[in-house]
């Protein structure tokens, strides 16, 4: 019972499922760094620590996309068109349709992510520390 089970599940996922929710679900990482940068910079009271933050931030962007692109090449599948039969080698044109994917997509919408969830999460800091219920 247990085994058939475990086989049933193991054919409900394919076996790129970890792939793809890395490739669906880039933005997430981003934004729970602009999260936690809003709170940080929230409870900070030096002005140095903002400049210090927002560099963190805009570094920490780009090294991510760079980090999605190389972890992705990794996992690109040897069954795609034009690949060769070792899994090792990515084939030029799916590593350069990734790159576009990272330069077009994944970049912007990481420094989006970002960039919403430090906003949002200042703004409800800034609204929660001028409540009368919080004096």
């Amino acid at each position: 019972m247990i085994r058939s089970i475990a086989l049933a599940l193991t054919l409900m996922i394919p076996d790129r499922l970890p792939s793809l929710i890395v490739l669906v679900g880039f933005w997430i990482p981003p934004a729970v760094a602009g999260w936690v940068a809003a709170a940080f910079l929230q409870r900070s009271t030096a002005r140095y620590r903002a400049i210090v933050t927002f560099a963190v931030l805009a570094a920490l962007v780009p090294g991510y996309a760079a980090a999605w692109f190389l972890f992705n090449l990794g996992r690109m599948p040897p069954y795609i068109p034009g690949a060769s039969t070792d899994p090792t080698l990515a084939p030029p044109r799916a590593v350069a349709g990734l790159a576009v994917v990272m330069a077009a997509l994944v970049l912007p919408g990481s420094a989006l992510a970002c960039a919403l969830a430090f906003r949002l999460r200042a703004r409800l800091l800034r609204r929660a520390a001028t409540s009368p219920g919080s004096l």
